[in-house]
C-alpha cells in the first residue's frame, strides 16, 4: 500500500526518491525535457563533502547522471527544487553533506566537474555560466563503506527563468569480473635500433660532424657549415621572450631523418646520455608542452640558420611532437655547445632530428690599417684599395676613435701626392632595406672626408664621397666574417687617371 501512495505522489512531483526500473535514486521528470544522459558501470566519482570545496569523498561503482530543464510554466525555482530534494533524501536516510543555496560560489562544485570524464555530460547544464543569486547545488550520501550511495545535484533558473538541473548518482559496487587474462611467460623484449637500417642514400655533398655518431637507420638530408657565425642558444622556455645565451664560432648543422618506429623521444634520449657521457653538462631540456609555442620558429626566423634547418620547426606549438635540448663541454681549446631537437608530424612519418654543432672561437685578429706606402702601391695597381681600420658607430656615420690611424695614413699618402683626387666610397652589407643601406653608406664616406678636411688640413675639392650600399660586395652576404667584408670604406682614384 505505501508503494502505491508513494508512486502516486511521485507521479505529481517534479522528482521523486525512490529507485525505480532504471535503478534512478531520484527517477527522471517525465514532464521536463532531457538534454542528456550517461552511464558507467564501474568508474571513480568525487563526492563534495562541504560547501568550501575542501573535502570530497571517493566513491567507486555504477555511475548515472542526466541533465534536465522545466519550462517557466512549472513555476519551480531551483531554491525549492533543491530544499525539496534535499528534505526527501533526509526522509529516506540520506545524510546532506554540502548544501549552497543561494548567492553561493559554484567553484566547489566545478572542482572535480571540469576536469574529469563528468564534464562531457554535466556542462550541458550551464552551470559555469549560471548566476550566483539563481543558482545552487547539494550533495548526500547513504551507507556504510562498501555499500554506499551518494546523489549530487547542481539547478538553476536560467533564460526566461527555465528550471535546469544536472543530477548524478554513484552506487558503491565491487569490480566486476571481465575474465581478463594476463600471460605470465610474458618477457620484456629490450629496444635494439642498432639492426636499422637507412631507406635512403646520405644527400649529394653532407656530410656528419665528427663529434657526434649519426642514429642507426637515419640518413642525412641536408647539411650546412658557417665558419664563423653567432648562434642564439635556447637556455629556457618561450614564455614572453625566449631565453638564450650567444655563442660564436664555427656552427655545423646536420639534418637527419630516422625510421619512423624509433621515435623522437629515444632519439633525444639516446644523444643526451651520450653527450653526458662524452663529459657535457645539460644546460636545457624540455617537450613540446614545456618548451612553448613556437619557439624554435622565432628563435631562428630572424637568423641566417634558419635555411640550414630542414626541418618543419616553423609550425611546432606545445601540441606537436618533439624534444629540445641545449648541452656544453669546456675543451682545452675551447667550449663547445650541442643543440638538437627530434620531432614527428605522426607514427608514419619519420622522425626528424636536426644537430647545431657550435665550436666556440675567438676571429683571429689581423692587422687592419693600411699604412701610406701600401695604399700607394695599391691604388698605383688596381686603381682603389679597401680599407676596414674606419669603424662607425653601430647604425650611425660617427667615427670611432680606432680610426684615427688609417684617417692620419690616408692624409700622409694625400700630403705626399699632391696631384691625386679620390672617390671615398662607403660600402654596407645586405642587411636592412636599400635605401636605408645606401643613404648610411653616403654619410660614412661624407664624415670620412670631412674629418680628412677639418683634422688633417686636406683641400676637400680632392674628395668625393660616394655611397653604394650594399650594390659592390667583396662576398656573400651568408655568414657574419663575409658580411664584414663587405662593410668597408674604399679609396678610389679619381685623378689623374692613373698614377
Amino acid at each position: 500500500m505505501f508503494k502505491k501512495t508513494l508512486a502516486y505522489f511521485c507521479a505529481l512531483l517534479p522528482f521523486c526518491v525512490m529507485a525505480n526500473s532504471d535503478s534512478l535514486i531520484v527517477p527522471m521528470n517525465k514532464a521536463a525535457k532531457t538534454i542528456v544522459s550517461s552511464q558507467y558501470s564501474y568508474v571513480p566519482v568525487d563526492i563534495l563533502m562541504d560547501n568550501q570545496g575542501n573535502q570530497f569523498q571517493s566513491i567507486t561503482g555504477q555511475y548515472k547522471s542526466y541533465v534536465q530543464q522545466q519550462g517557466n510554466h512549472s513555476g519551480i525555482s531551483y531554491s525549492h527544487y533543491l530544499e525539496d530534494l534535499a528534505d526527501k533524501l533526509v526522509a529516506d536516510g540520506y545524510t546532506i553533506a554540502a548544501k549552497c543555496i543561494g548567492k553561493c560560489s559554484n567553484k566547489a562544485y566545478r572542482k572535480k566537474i571540469d576536469n574529469s570524464f563528468r564534464y562531457k555530460n554535466i556542462y550541458q547544464v550551464s552551470y559555469a555560466s549560471a548566476r550566483k543569486d539563481s543558482s545552487g547545488y547539494l550533495s548526500a550520501i547513504k551507507g556504510e563503506t562498501g555499500s554506499r550511495h551518494a546523489v549530487q545535484v547542481f539547478a538553476h533558473n536560467g533564460h526566461r527563468n527555465v528550471l535546469k538541473y544536472a543530477y548524478e548518482q554513484i552506487i558503491e559496487t565491487d569490480m566486476p569480473n571481465s575474465g581478463v587474462a594476463v600471460n605470465n611467460n610474458f618477457k620484456i623484449q629490450p629496444l635494439d635500433f642498432s639492426s636499422l637500417k637507412a631507406p635512403k642514400r646520405d644527400e649529394k655533398g653532407t656530410t656528419d660532424h665528427p663529434m657526434v655518431e649519426r642514429f642507426p637507420g637515419s640518413y642525412i638530408v641536408a647539411s650546412a657549415v658557417n665558419d664563423f657565425e653567432s648562434y642564439p642558444l635556447i637556455i629556457g622556455p618561450y614564455k614572453k621572450s625566449i631565453p638564450t645565451k650567444k655563442v660564436s664560432g664555427k656552427i655545423t648543422t646536420v639534418n637527419y631523418r630516422i625510421d619512423p618506429k624509433v621515435g623522437p623521444y629515444a632519439v633525444h634520449m639516446n644523444y643526451i646520455n651520450a653527450l653526458l657521457k662524452a663529459g657535457f653538462s645539460l644546460i636545457y631540456e624540455c617537450s613540446a608542452v614545456s618548451c612553448g609555442n613556437y619557439i624554435l620558429r622565432d628563435n631562428l626566423k630572424p637568423t641566417i640558420h634558419a635555411k640550414n634547418h630542414n626541418s618543419d620547426f616553423y609550425n611546432l606549438t606545445r601540441k606537436s611532437h618533439y624534444y629540445l635540448f641545449s648541452a656544453e663541454k669546456v675543451t682545452p681549446n675551447g667550449k663547445v655547445y650541442a643543440t638538437m631537437y627530434s620531432m614527428q608530424i605522426s607514427g608514419k612519418h619519420s622522425v626528424e632530428m636536426v644537430v647545431d654543432i657550435i665550436e666556440e672561437r675567438v676571429m683571429s685578429k689581423v692587422a687592419l690599417n693600411v699604412d701610406s706606402h701600401t695604399l700607394s702601391k695599391q691604388i698605383q695597381a688596381t686603381g682603389s684599395v679597401s680599407l676596414y681600420g674606419i669603424e662607425f658607430d653601430f647604425d650611425k656615420h660617427t667615427l670611432k676613435d680606432s680610426s684615427a690611424k688609417q684617417l692620419s695614413e690616408i692624409a700622409d699618402f694625400l700630403q705626399k701626392s699632391k696631384s691625386v683626387s679620390l672617390y671615398v666610397v662607403g660600402h654596407t652589407d645586405n642587411k636592412g632595406m636599400f635605401g636605408y643601406n645606401q643613404d648610411l653608406s653616403k654619410r660614412r664616406a661624407q664624415e670620412v672626408v670631412n674629418t680628412l678636411v677639418s683634422n688633417y688640413q686636406i683641400d676637400k675639392d680632392r674628395l668625393v664621397p660616394v655611397g653604394v650600399g650594399p650594390v659592390a660586395p667583396k662576398a656573400a652576404n651568408d655568414t657574419e666574417s663575409n658580411m664584414q667584408q663587405n662593410r668597408r670604406v674604399e679609396l678610389v682614384l679619381k685623378s689623374p687617371q692613373f698614377l
